[in-house]
């Protein structure tokens, strides 16, 4: 097998992995932006943050698994290791809001 070919595989098979962890998280719609009081857009961007950065490290987590109060502490140590600045951070954290799990 040449190299070209094993990068082509490799890539296809990273894009597999993705798409088979991101059907179990929310797709934003226009009634998820309004209940957060932010556009469409932001929330799509948000969830691609989400998928991409967190994803790229770890299982990625359903946004009702954890109530606001536990995101809003995990949030600040994943910025770090995600590398990612405190704008994406509230967009990630504007896409989880939409479907937080009820409680504190």
């Amino acid at each position: 097998m040449n190299s070209k070919f094993r990068f082509i595989i490799s890539i296809l098979f990273l894009m597999l992995v993705i798409l088979a962890c991101s059907p179990a998280l929310y797709i934003p719609t226009l009634a998820d932006s309004q209940k957060a009081g932010v556009s469409a857009d932001t929330l799509a961007l948000g969830r691609n943050l989400y998928v991409n950065s967190c994803g790229s490290c770890h299982s990625l987590h359903r946004a009702e698994q954890f109530t606001k109060k536990e995101w809003a502490k995990v949030m600040p140590v994943m910025q770090k290791k995600a590398k990612i600045n405190n704008e994406q951070r509230m967009m990630i954290i504007k896409y989880l809001s939409v479907h937080y799990k009820e409680g504190q």
